[in-house]
């Protein structure tokens, strides 16, 4: 029997995640969108093969209520499949029973490129200065200043993992000297040319480098991971990057820390509450000390479409060999 796809995602990208799943159409049994177990109740009563994709907090539920036949060998779900890199949203901690012998894949990789170009472009923005470039031009006026050379500038990405080795790699094409913080940093060049330490180098790296980029996951021991603390270990002239997740940054303290210049600037793509009122933060940091990124929908669409494009090679590729490839 064809599986079912069951995507629970947010009613304004409902319409938008159907469309590209429709590519499979013919293979599978239907596509049923909603944010809620009981938009799902008919396929769970049919009881054949579901494959999921989901995003945001509205999935814990729905994937709690469809996998809850854990005690059986054969399994409703087949397959989950997040659109996002990140999990954390889904609480996975506590649907260790309900997960147990079905594949979860995540979008890991599909995002890594266009955040490596967010941090690229961020780092320019405070070495290069374009808002003064701009603001000279609308004001038409000669007003010459001096700028950053990237070249042989300190990154730290903490995190490093496929998102942060695309930084990385981009970084050192520059010419920049990079430094990846990750658990199992053993103090060794990568092939991109990053070298790769441990969480117990955190500290003396940050307190050289020219920029420090988050590229953290959203969990109980990285929530306010930089507050005061961290930001008073790094140099006044360094930059913070934030592309991982809003809750690992204590923003009271990171406004402080612009304000009083315990650091130079920030660049801020995620906030622990969103949509963030971009104007709270403006109003009391100056353009060169804060880069706000709020991601533009045409942006996030095509980000969408590339994520399920992913889980649709997936699927095709299971649905060719009745079997869920690990």
């Amino acid at each position: 029997m064809a599986p079912t796809i069951c995507v629970c995602v947010d009613d304004d990208l409902c319409g938008a995640v159907c469309d590209v799943l429709k590519q499979l159409e013919g293979r599978i049994s239907a596509i049923v969108c909603g944010t809620d177990v009981s938009c799902f109740a008919s396929v769970k009563a049919d009881n054949d093969g579901i494959f999921m994709v989901v995003s945001g907090s509205c999935a814990h539920a729905v994937i709690k209520d469809l996998c809850d036949d854990y005690d059986k060998e054969e399994r409703r779900v087949k397959l989950i499949y997040s659109l996002y890199a990140g999990v954390d949203a889904y609480k996975l901690s506590e649907l260790k029973q309900e997960l147990s012998g079905i594949l979860f894949c995540n979008a890991q990789g599909c995002c890594s490129n266009v955040l490596a170009e967010y941090v690229v472009f961020s780092m320019l923005y405070f070495n290069r200065l374009p808002w003064r470039l701009a603001a000279s031009k609308n004001e038409k006026k000669w007003d010459p200043f001096s700028s950053i050379e990237l070249r042989r500038q300190k990154l730290v990405i903490i995190g490093y993992g496929n998102i942060g080795e695309a930084c990385g790699a981009k970084a050192v094409a520059l010419g920049m000297q990079v430094t990846g913080i990750r658990r199992s940093g053993d103090k060794k060049t990568d092939k991109f040319g990053v070298m790769v330490r441990g969480n117990d180098a955190l500290d003396e790296s940050i307190r050289e480098a020219d920029f420090v980029v988050s590229v953290l996951p959203g969990t109980e021991h990285t929530r306010r991971f930089f507050d005061k603390a961290f930001f008073a270990k790094m140099k006044p002239s360094a930059v913070f990057i934030n592309i991982g997740r809003g809750m690992s940054v204590c923003e009271a303290d990171i406004i402080e820390a612009l304000k009083k210049g315990t650091i130079r600037a920030a660049a801020l793509d995620v906030f622990d509450v969103e949509p963030q009122p971009v104007a709270s933060l403006v109003s009391v940091v100056d353009d060169d000390n804060l880069f706000v990124n709020s991601l533009s929908r045409d942006t996030a669409l095509k980000l969408w479409c590339d994520t399920q494009i992913f889980f649709c090679r997936l699927a095709e590729g299971s649905l060719s060999t009745r079997k869920v490839a690990a």
